[in-house]
């Protein structure tokens, strides 16, 4: 018999207390006696090769792929989520593990020729310490880590993972009312985290999934200025398709147009439109200079050493 009535999961911001035998909101963290762990440790349940500019990054390792993994698991329950087959707590006893040691996936990347290894498609919040494990040995073994998140962190995850990644991708899903409504959550602790990793040298983008009649002008326009103020350089607006629990109308591409048009006067130097046929391409912010064109990826750049070839401004990102 354990002699602590309650041990608590820091893994993210819900500190979950749990019991012996108690399994935490994520359904992935389980406590057995004086221990807590992680479910199915090292069983994918999803890997790839991805452009690297699908997590979505545009401005880190422009034009490459990335080996992009994932664990079962989230600890949010969004109506609308896209990959819910492998996050959401019904559907754990259905999917299908394939397993991986750190050693194995950090060699599949070499061999797919991958320079970077991504953390992606479910929640790795609630898998970190494989994560971690793989990461650390990927770094050691010379390969950039990406890592895609809801951006819920506790402090104490937060302190243990970002010395590990090189790049994050976090969502801004919406404000506090949406958090709670749509999504089972909070959105105090993911500006808290992106404030922090602002401050890091990690690169950061952040990604907002627009639905239409939900996400309006002044909700955007509000993330937009809460944004600036922390310092971030890049943001997606990605258009919403209906998933999950969630059948509302697809966002149009005027819908989306609209909003990106409105957050480009905001003073955040690149804003993308996301799931969509609008202008991806980069341009400089002080001269604009086209600096990389897109296709649906990467397609080429002028970027000269981190900086415009025409006027020198500092193009925030890491490049090759």
């Amino acid at each position: 018999m354990s002699g602590t009535a309650y041990l608590v999961c820091d893994y993210c911001y819900r500190h979950c207390r749990l019991k012996d035998k108690e399994v935490g909101f994520c359904g992935v963290r389980e406590r057995s006696r004086d221990v807590i762990f992680t479910h199915n440790y090292g069983g994918l349940v999803a890997i790839a090769v991805d452009p690297v500019e699908k997590k979505p990054l545009y401005h880190f390792l422009p034009g490459t792929n990335t080996l992009s993994i994932a664990m079962f698991g989230c600890n949010l329950t969004c109506s609308f989520c896209q990959n819910y087959a492998i996050s959401q707590k019904a559907w754990d006893s259905s999917a299908q593990r394939t397993y991986y040691t750190a050693r194995e996936v950090v060699d599949l990347a070499r061999e797919k020729q991958c320079p970077s290894i991504s953390f992606t498609y479910s929640e790795p919040l609630v898998w970190q310490d494989y994560m971690i494990e793989v990461a650390t040995l990927a770094k050691q073994e010379g390969l950039k880590t990406i890592m895609v998140s809801n951006g819920t962190f506790s402090e104490e995850a937060l302190h243990r993972i970002n010395p590990c990644i090189d790049a994050f991708n976090i969502d801004i899903k919406g404000d506090d009312a949406f958090y709670h409504g749509y999504c089972g959550g909070s959105g105090r602790p993911v500006w808290k985290a992106l404030e922090q990793i602002a401050q890091s040298k990690a690169h950061l983008e952040v990604t907002t999934m627009v639905m239409e009649g939900v996400h309006t002008i002044e909700m955007i326009t509000s993330i937009a200025n809460n944004l600036f103020s922390a310092g971030i350089q890049v943001w997606h607006l990605s258009r919403y398709f209906p998933r999950y629990q969630e059948q509302r109308h697809e966002t149009s591409e005027q819908y989306l147009e609209a909003m990106v048009k409105e957050v480009r006067s905001s003073h955040i130097p690149y804003v993308y439109p996301g799931n969509s046929s609008l202008d991806q391409n980069t341009y400089c912010p002080q001269c604009k200079a086209l600096l990389i064109r897109r296709t649906w990826a990467f397609h080429d750049s002028s970027i000269d050493q981190s900086h415009c070839p025409v006027c020198g401004h500092h193009i925030y990102g890491t490049w090759l």
